[in-house]
């Protein structure tokens, strides 16, 4: 954005149960700093400083190479501490607000700006609603400030104000005695100015921008049957008409198909879902679910996975680093490890892939139309082709040609009389 920048301060409450600055505390999975960065870079706000407080070093880790860090001085606002950024910065409107301002709406921070350079206005607040909730929230409000007069109210406020709590109030007064009055951009969000200085603070945050998902997530045809136990990061992407039932948590960079029904009780991260999927009771993370793949329930499905379309997989089967043919049907208690497995394939109950040798993980390959047996093992490296078939109870240590039976077990020896003769056995 042009001849714009933001300075983003922490304040001075730490969160007193883990020692963690406010700005670090997470809330819905991710660091309050984070959201407020997102915000900015959605505004197009990339020129900043960021003023922290010693012992804050980690909130580095948020940033970019670019990005200018002063540590905040003993007294005043602690924007002042980068007065010498500002100085270098003529004609710059600067956005002044905290990095735990969590529920920072960038456009509530272009429509303030547009106000701001509109009206001419040389101090600009954002405030959550009307004249009682701005009083209320000074110490905390974000607001444009064009650079000469930010400079002007730091050096008139300095001395006043140890901790820069009331610097809004006279950087109102500054205006006053030169006959003008401070803009006020009213957002419209109660949220907007939300701050959590501990742990019931953070609570409440968490419950707040829960509720700001689900609004923004029902807007686009997002449904629910209530809310228990829900938790879904603002980052995650779902498509319409998909249902998300009572106790399911979905994080990161997941994306989730039309029309599905994700839950209840299951957990999805960093994966992406196709349209018409079931996710019940399962764990899902780092992996791709092509449309109409049914699971669950009580699965797991590890990182590295890919399940192709229509794939039905049953309850405690776990997936890991494995590629899953379309129409594929993994009933139940089965481990798939390390394998390229084809399309409609067929595992029995309990089948297994030992594909670690105690030093070295090793990959399977199954062809399509395979039909694996009810307790099959397969010893990894190993490879059943097309139409390969398994005995139920074989374990498989060598390749399955085409249309090949593998039986591998012991031949099946009937012993006559053998329960009346055992004397442990008492026969009535």
């Amino acid at each position: 954005m042009q001849n714009a920048a933001a300075i983003v301060y922490t304040s001075c409450c730490e969160i007193m149960h883990n020692n963690c600055p406010g700005a670090l505390q997470k809330v819905l999975f991710r660091p309050i700093i984070d959201w407020v960065n997102k915000a900015l870079d959605s505004a197009g706000i990339s020129d900043r400083c960021y003023v922290i407080n010693e012992g804050e070093n980690d909130v580095l880790k948020y940033t970019d190479e670019k990005t200018v860090f002063v540590r905040k001085a003993e007294s005043g606002h602690p924007a002042l501490s980068a007065k010498e950024w500002i100085e270098s910065k003529p004609d710059t409107d600067f956005l002044v607000i905290g990095a735990e301002a969590i529920f920072t709406d960038p456009d509530v921070l272009n429509a303030a700006l547009d106000r701001h350079r509109s009206q001419n206005e040389k101090l600009t607040i954002i405030a959550s609603g009307g004249r009682a909730a701005l009083m209320k929230e000074l110490s905390v409000s974000a607001f444009w400030a064009k650079q000469d007069f930010l400079l002007e109210a730091f050096e008139k406020c300095q001395n006043e104000d140890k901790n820069g709590d009331q610097f809004l109030v006279g950087a109102m007064k500054i205006l006053s005695d030169e006959q003008l009055v401070a803009g006020t951009h009213v957002a419209g969000k109660a949220e907007i100015n939300m701050r959590g200085n501990d742990p019931a603070g953070v609570l409440t945050l968490n419950a707040a921008a829960r509720t700001v998902v689900f609004k923004k997530l029902c807007a686009e045809g997002v449904e629910f049957a209530c809310l228990d136990g829900i938790i879904i990061e603002p980052s995650v992407k779902i498509g319409s008409g998909t249902t998300i039932l009572p106790g399911t948590i979905i994080k990161g960079k997941t994306e989730i198909g039309r029309n599905c029904v994700i839950g209840p009780n299951s957990f999805i991260e960093d994966s992406k879902i196709g349209d018409g999927a079931e996710v019940n009771s399962t764990q899902i993370r780092s992996s791709v679910l092509e449309k109409d793949v049914k699971i669950g329930p009580w699965s797991q499905v590890r990182p590295g996975c890919v399940i192709h379309e229509g794939c039905k997989i049953g309850d405690y089967v776990e997936i890991k680093n494995s590629e899953v043919g379309a129409r594929t049907a993994v009933a139940h208690l089965t481990y798939i490890g390390d394998a390229d497995v084809g399309e409609a394939v067929n595992f029995g109950c309990g089948c297994c892939i030992a594909n670690y040798d105690g030093q070295h993980k090793h990959r399977t390959k199954i062809g399509d139309h395979a039909f694996l047996g009810c307790n099959t093992n397969l010893v990894a490296p190993v490879e059943l082709e097309d139409f390969a078939y398994t005995a139920a109870g074989t374990t498989v240590t060598k390749k399955v040609p085409e249309y090949a039976l593998a039986v591998g077990r012991a031949k099946q020896e009937n012993i006559e009389g053998w329960v009346k003769k055992h004397d442990a056995i008492k026969i009535k």
